[in-house]
């Protein structure tokens, strides 16, 4: 009875100072119920009695664990993502052909009526800007209107620069 009383003052003691940490205090908690146990063991004889015929007694045969059968399941591909595998014969080469050379003719069409219209464009600009030069040389238009319609023909003009750029580009793809 002295010990239990010591040890029990003693996680008193530590516990409320807080001097160790929670795991110092939970070892001596186990340490404490240890000791209990080995006196109650001493002091009972009768439960080793019943303890001693338990472990004498035959145990009784565990069963075999059943087996569980695992079925795996095969994931399908999104056919999104798998790629296409194509057998090109003759008949797929062919047609393979024909849309190039169809698509070759178009764009062909395409810059032959871009080289149309960078002309038109061309034209309408430089009579747009000598009529605007003369109507301001003539002081017929105020300086903030000839601005604004200069600033038009400006755009015009890098948009017709644009137009021509991608004409070069086409040109270049048609004659390889």
């Amino acid at each position: 009875m002295k010990t239990m009383n010591k040890i029990i003052t003693l996680l008193l003691i530590v516990g409320l100072t807080g001097l160790f940490s929670r795991n110092a205090v939970a070892q001596l908690n186990d340490q404490f119920k240890k000791q209990a146990e080995q006196q109650k063991e001493q002091k009972q004889p009768e439960n080793k009695l019943e303890e001693m015929k338990e472990e004498a007694a035959p145990t009784p045969k565990k069963t075999p664990a059943k087996t569980v059968e695992v079925v795996e399941e095969v994931e399908v591909p999104d056919p999104v993502f798998t790629p296409q595998v194509f057998t090109y014969n003759h008949a797929t080469a062919e047609q393979a052909r024909e849309t190039q050379l169809m698509k070759k003719g178009e764009l062909k069409a395409t810059v032959n009526s871009g080289e149309a219209k960078i002309k038109e464009a061309r034209d309408k600009i430089a009579a747009t800007k000598d009529a605007l030069e003369k109507a301001k040389a003539a002081k017929k238009i105020k300086e903030t209107e000839y601005l604004k319609k200069m600033n038009k023909i400006m755009k015009a003009e890098k948009w017709v620069n644009d137009l021509e750029l991608s004409v070069q580009k086409g040109k270049e793809l048609t004659a390889e």
